[in-house]
């Protein structure tokens, strides 16, 4: 049982056993911890995330980052438009296909990253401080795992077990 700011008992013990519940409770812990760090800035997870890709697949088309995410490309675009408006990306006409557009960081973008990169960095180090590094790595598999990212996950396995 927790207790609430009020002092009244709650039962948590059905919710307590449900991934789905605790899968939310761990993202709306991690997104809170995330807006007061990070997200100072003036950046979203979703926004970092989205930033990291580009910076690792320079010129990937919109189309390819949005199968990749798992969004519309209408959504992303939107998205995309937002970043280009603070200089974080640039988008050109794609140099193999003439109907693609083809995103990378500017020069801004790319300091700006590293900046919130270096924040978010703390961040993960404080939503896993407790537990121990063995932990974090298993724990950080078993999501890869669990999200379907099953090659991911496996190269994460063969890290672990060589320390």
């Amino acid at each position: 049982m927790n207790e609430t700011s009020t002092s009244q008992a709650v039962d948590f013990s059905t919710l307590d056993g449900l991934v789905g519940f605790q899968v939310r409770q761990a993202q709306l812990r991690v997104f809170n911890h995330f807006r007061k760090t990070v997200g100072t800035t003036g950046i979203t997870p979703g926004q970092a995330g989205i930033l990291i890709l580009i910076r690792n697949n320079p010129g990937i088309s919109q189309a390819a980052l949005a199968r990749a995410i798992g969004v519309e490309r209408a959504t992303l675009g939107q998205i995309i438009t937002d970043m280009a408006a603070k200089a974080w990306v640039v988008r050109r006409q794609s140099c193999t296909d003439k109907r693609s557009v083809a995103l990378m960081l500017s020069a801004s973008g790319r300091t700006f990253l590293e900046t919130v990169l270096d924040r978010i960095i703390v961040h993960e180090q404080a939503i896993t401080a407790h537990l121990s590094t063995g932990e974090s790595r298993e724990f950080l598999r078993l999501l890869l795992k669990f999200s379907a990212a099953g090659s991911r996950a496996k190269s994460l396995d063969k890290s672990c077990r060589s320390d």
